[in-house]
């Protein structure tokens, strides 16, 4: 089953409280990128995909008073198998245009340097796709989630859903490189908001 996680970096003043007694929130912390004294990195507690509507209510509330909010990143984890590979998560985002990469929130076609894109090197904060965590693939690319980037929320979580499920449909050593990338570039334009049935009936099958 496809789960998911995001790290809500947020460089400025907001409302904490609200934050961090919210449920979908497991916890948070300071962070060394993030220079505003009331600046925090929350962590979402495991997401699935019944719960795309309320991480995206909770995004469209966030305000953030401060002078440099673009500080921030918004990593997301997509929950590793044996098929869910960083190589092929690498090909997934090679694939995707400059302007697809900027629908969906991601930053590594046109400022990198937290999440530059290097095939072969999946370690690290300065990576776009980090293969360092035990249940996780972490992916680096996404700017900051609050209200003025919560319309690409949706999308971006439709596309790593889609993208996570045709990894899960193929055995490794099946795909091309090329495969990847067409896949990752056509569903960036073509892949449907859902639904929460559709969604609840999705997780049934991927059980």
């Amino acid at each position: 089953m496809f789960t998911v996680g995001l790290e809500i970096e947020i460089n400025g003043g907001h409302d904490h409280d609200k934050l961090k007694n919210h449920p979908l929130i497991a916890g948070y912390c300071t962070d060394g990128s993030l220079y505003h004294r009331d600046g925090l990195e929350y962590q979402t507690d495991i997401l699935f995909t019944t719960d795309f509507d309320a991480i995206n209510e909770l995004v469209e509330s966030i305000h953030c008073y401060g002078d440099e909010p673009e500080r921030a990143g918004g990593h997301m984890h997509v929950r590793r198998t044996r098929r869910q590979t960083p190589s092929r998560w690498y090909w997934a985002l090679k694939g995707l245009s400059d302007r697809q990469a900027r629908n969906l929130n991601m930053r590594h076609t046109y400022y990198n340097r937290w999440c530059e894109l290097r095939h072969g090197d999946y370690s690290g904060k300065g990576t776009a796709v980090n293969n360092t965590h035990a249940g996780t693939i972490e992916l680096r690319t996404f700017a900051r989630w609050d209200d003025t980037t919560a319309t690409r929320l949706a999308v971006a979580l439709e596309w790593a859903h889609h993208m996570w499920r045709y990894f899960e449909s193929h055995e490794l050593y099946q795909l091309k490189t090329a495969d990847i990338m067409r896949e990752s570039a056509r569903s960036a334009y073509s892949t449907p908001r859902t639904t929460p049935a559709m969604r609840l009936a999705t997780s049934r099958k991927e059980d």
